[in-house]
C-alpha cells in the first residue's frame, strides 16, 4: 500500500454580497510599525495652554491637601483643639481644594 498525502486547501469565505469573488482579498499585515507612527502624529485633545491651566489646578489642589494634613501634636499626652479645629484645616484648605477643581473644570473646557 502507498501512503496518499492529504491536500489541505484554505477556502477564504467572504459574506460581503457586493464582492462575490470579483475583488482579491489581500493578505494581512501587520500593524505594529504603522500604529506608532499613527499615535505620533495625532492632534492633542487640547492646547497647551489647557495642560498648563490644568497643571496649575492640580498644584492648588496638592496645597489644599498639605493644608488640612498640617502637622502632628507637640505632646501625644495632651488634646490641642486650636491646632486640629484651627481655621487653615477647616476653612482655607477646603477653599483651595474647591478652588483648584473649578480650576480644572475651567482649563477642561477652555476653547484652545
Amino acid at each position: 500500500m502507498s501512503k496518499q498525502k492529504k491536500v489541505v486547501r484554505k477556502v477564504v469565505v467572504s459574506n460581503d454580497k457586493s464582492s462575490q469573488g470579483k475583488a482579491k482579498l489581500k493578505p494581512t499585515t501587520s500593524r505594529s510599525r504603522q500604529g506608532s507612527k499613527a499615535v505620533a502624529k495625532m492632534p492633542l485633545i487640547f492646547g497647551w495652554a489647557n495642560y498648563r491651566i490644568m497643571l496649575l489646578g492640580v498644584l492648588i489642589i496638592t496645597l489644599g491637601m498639605l493644608l488640612m494634613m498640617g502637622g502632628s501634636m507637640p505632646s501625644p499626652d495632651v488634646w490641642d483643639e486650636s491646632l486640629i479645629y484651627s481655621f487653615r484645616r477647616t476653612v482655607l484648605a477646603p477653599f483651595l481644594i474647591v478652588v483648584g477643581f473649578c480650576v480644572e473644570v475651567y482649563a477642561i473646557f477652555k476653547k484652545s
